[in-house]
């Protein structure tokens, strides 16, 4: 298998725990399981009566087998690696971490 088709596997095998994180939080999972893989998240959430934009969070295999989790909105990133045992706590760290930060920091 090339290195593409092996991070298709790969990242196919975290949707188990992807996908029903992101349903709880009413968020949707862009998946694409061609060249390049990848599972991307454009992350919403509720601000009185309308939702707001906090940016967008994806997946990044490591060569070491853990996964690194993305945060990023205009001028600001964040990663938090995990292992593939830790990731449903890593996902919503990072929500919770780009929910809370004021608009524009």
């Amino acid at each position: 298998m090339h290195e593409n088709g092996e991070k298709m596997t790969k990242l196919a095998a975290l949707d188990p725990i992807l996908m029903p994180w992101a349903e709880k939080h009413e968020l949707h999972v862009y998946r694409r399981d061609r060249s390049p893989a990848l599972r991307s998240i454009i992350v919403y959430y509720w601000l009185g009566t309308h939702h707001e934009s906090a940016g967008h969070m994806w997946l990044e295999l490591e060569s070491d087998g853990r996964i690194s989790v993305h945060g990023a909105a205009p001028d600001w990133h964040k990663k938090k690696t995990v292992s593939h045992g830790d990731l449903e706590s890593g996902l919503e760290e990072m929500f919770q971490t780009m929910i809370a930060r004021p608009a524009g920091d």
